[in-house]
């Protein structure tokens, strides 16, 4: 099986890597979403497996805006295999294509399980596990969405018809759900986790 493998820490790329090697398969890693897109036009690989939070390239993407981008390109078959085990990022991978969407924390050997199935029988995989953090609201994922957008407090308030203390105690129940501290931190972690789009 012929994997390319993007996971922005070097170190757990390493250790996957190894892991998928030592059960046969052959593993190849982007450094960069740019190395990812140009080993796609190089190569033919059985299965890309994604990471959701690619921060650590610093290039402003995610990995689910990625996915949906190289299965756009080439129908590629990618596997989300990502920290962030939540019911948001599985139904927009499934909605974008993907094959797959499973936690880090399962076993190597669940995990070539589930890719073998997805390259030798087409099958897709979405399991149903714990959630990192709490589910925003629809109401809570509006607001984050209209700051995201640059908007102040007030016209976020005026928007969403409710005053700005009222926003005020909803600010801070996101940032617990999210574990961040500021709106800016709000918004980068909503990037980051796919929550919101990419610039």
């Amino acid at each position: 099986m012929k994997i390319l493998l993007i996971e922005d820490h070097k170190m757990l790329g390493q250790c996957l890597k190894a892991d998928f090697e030592s059960h046969g398969c052959s593993v190849q890693t982007a450094d960069s979403v740019k190395m990812a897109e140009d080993k796609m036009k190089d190569n033919d690989y059985d299965l890309l497996l994604m990471d959701i939070n690619l921060s650590g390239f610093g290039e402003g993407e995610n990995g689910l805006d990625v996915s949906e981008k190289l299965i756009k390109i080439n129908g590629a078959k990618i596997l989300i295999l990502t920290g962030y085990d939540r019911e948001y990022y599985r139904e927009r991978a499934e909605s974008i294509g993907c094959y797959g969407f499973i936690s880090k924390e399962e076993t190597t050997e669940k995990l070539m399980e589930i890719m073998k199935a997805i390259v030798e029988e087409d099958k897709k995989y979405f399991s149903r596990g714990e959630k990192t953090w709490e589910d925003l609201t629809a109401g809570e994922l509006k607001i984050l969405r209209l700051y995201a957008t640059g908007k102040s407090r007030r016209e976020v308030a005026e928007e969403c018809f409710i005053s700005t203390s009222s926003l005020a105690v909803i600010l801070n129940r996101i940032y617990e759900k999210l574990d961040v501290k500021n709106y800016q931190e709000m918004v980068q972690r909503a990037r980051t986790i796919g929550y919101i789009d990419s610039f």
